[in-house]
């Protein structure tokens, strides 16, 4: 698609500069004139597509091609940034769910994929070219097989209805035709491998007509893959009670990237009603008891293994490392690299792993590929690691930028520990930049290594009673009781029958 514009932009220059020579306009409008030339060029340049789902011809900025390919990049992108959680029986379970919504989609042909993520974060979001994500977090809030399907079902709805690909061309028409200025938090990201078209699409927001279309179709597939779709609506249901926020690996939540449209509930549980009456033969499962046993040993909440923030230090002890994180700075954990914002969101530092072999090596390539001028350089021991050290400047389309960047030698690894602003702010972050790149040492403390993330483990009542009298003997808080209530979608008072599976959480 960039190749594509690429090759028109020199008729697209030469003909507004001969327009400019030639015009007799106002001052003003003759830039106005040029800018819906330029937008009126670009929308003939393609051609309408049939929405797979309307049957209806719409503007569109990614061909078919187009849209496999950014989802093929964007797939690589999403799973080494966040990681894909290691359970095989979990995952073939999920992709077979999947597989089983796809066959009955609008879109049968393409080749969807189905990946749990290995975060915390309430989320499933898909992305074109038929890939769809669950992340652990939004498995371990719902509760049968039914409601699994709805949530799927949503997203391959997002996907054969062309969401995603409606919203990334107006983005980039927005893009085109307004040239919208960048900040530093869009440099921060070029670093920190986020600048790419693929990700972004993760943080557009879907509108309410996109949100009632993707229910209508999660209740229309999961219908037709024979459940009782129904059950959908206590996700939802859940959320509310729930109201999560984005977590510590950079994934928005659902709720940011999912407005709730008026009368969601409702409109699902209609809509179901409805497919059941026109379809009164079917029987429709709900198989709540298959799902919650693949539950169990689910990782729950954050998994310190992975790196942990405690005080004003993050331990990581997988890694065995340490560093001091500043105060105020919001730190994100993920898969591929530990990122750190400065709460005026003006400085931002990036630890992650390089390909090349020698600190030496690395630093070279950096100042190569980012065309940045050395104040200055040395290679000394820091804490036990050979380290190459530079400060530098460098000129990007958003402003002058300075920093410091340290390259760790680290076992058969160098790690790169950069720290950055714009250069009329680097005096005011030098020293705090320079404490938490000088503190990266080696983590030996086994109290700090040896630690055990939280798990869901899955239990059957012996007895009727109460939900909160059957939590009792494992010693919860009142927070962690209400946590566990939300999370098997019951309240506290609610009587559990004698032979119920419920989710707990434990060690």
């Amino acid at each position: 698609m960039e190749n594509y514009l690429k090759k028109r932009q020199p008729f697209f220059l030469s003909w507004i500069f001969s327009i400019k020579k030639t015009a007799s306009l106002k001052p003003g409008l003759i830039e106005l004139t040029s800018y819906f030339l330029i937008i009126f060029l670009i929308m003939a340049s393609f051609s309408c597509a049939v929405n797979p789902v309307t049957q209806r011809r719409e503007f569109m900025l990614l061909s078919h091609s187009d849209e496999l390919a950014l989802g093929k990049q964007t797939d690589a992108q999403i799973t080494s940034s966040y990681g894909v959680y290691q359970e095989a029986v979990l995952s073939q379970y999920i992709s077979g769910v999947g597989q089983k919504l796809a066959s009955v989609s609008h879109q049968p042909e393409l080749k969807f994929t189905f990946q749990v993520l290995d975060s915390p974060v309430v989320n499933a979001f898909a992305v074109p070219g038929g890939y769809v994500y669950v992340t652990r977090g939004i498995l371990a809030y719902l509760n049968d097989e039914a409601e699994l399907s709805g949530v799927i079902g949503h997203e391959i709805g997002h996907v054969t209805a062309r969401h995603s690909a409606q919203l990334y061309s107006r983005a980039q028409m927005a893009q085109i035709g307004l040239a919208i200025g960048a900040s530093l938090s869009s440099t921060f990201k070029k670093f920190a491998g986020l600048a790419e078209a693929g990700l972004s699409i993760l943080f557009l927001s879907f509108s309410r007509e996109h949100e009632r279309q993707a229910d209508d179709l999660g209740v229309l597939y999961s219908s037709r893959a024979g459940y009782e779709a129904s059950q959908t609506a206590n996700m939802f249901t859940t959320l509310q009670k729930l109201n999560p926020g984005s977590g510590n690996d950079g994934l928005p939540s659902w709720l940011s990237t999912h407005p709730d449209p008026p009368n969601r509930i409702e409109a699902i549980k209609r809509a179901a009603a409805e497919w059941k009456a026109a379809n009164p033969s079917l029987k429709l499962v709900i198989n709540r008891d298959s799902y919650l046993q693949k539950l169990d040993g689910l990782i729950f909440g954050d998994d310190p293994r992975q790196g942990y923030l405690d005080g004003q230090v993050f331990y990581h002890p997988q890694l065995r490392f340490q560093f001091p994180v500043p105060t105020d700075w919001q730190l994100i954990n993920l898969a591929s690299q530990v990122q750190m914002v400065s709460s005026k969101e003006d400085a931002a530092m990036i630890l992650t792993m390089v390909p090349e072999k020698t600190p030496d090596e690395a630093a070279q390539a950096f100042v190569d590929n980012n065309k940045a001028t050395v104040i200055s350089s040395d290679l000394k021991t820091l804490n036990g690691f050979q380290t190459r050290r530079l400060q530098f400047k460098m000129q990007t389309e958003d402003g002058n930028l300075a920093g410091l960047v340290n390259f760790i030698k680290k076992d058969e690894r160098v790690l790169m520990f950069l720290g950055y602003t714009l250069d009329s702010s680097f005096k005011a972050y030098s020293s705090i930049i320079s404490a938490s790149l000088n503190g990266f040492k080696p983590l030996t403390d086994q109290s700090k290594i040896n630690v055990i993330p939280e798990k869901i483990k899955i239990i059957k009542t012996s007895r009727e009673d109460s939900l909160s009298n059957i939590l009792k003997p494992y010693g919860y808080n009142q927070e962690k009781q209400k946590q566990i209530a939300i999370m098997n979608a019951m309240e506290l008072t609610e009587r559990v029958p004698a032979g119920r599976l419920l989710k707990i959480i434990t060690k």
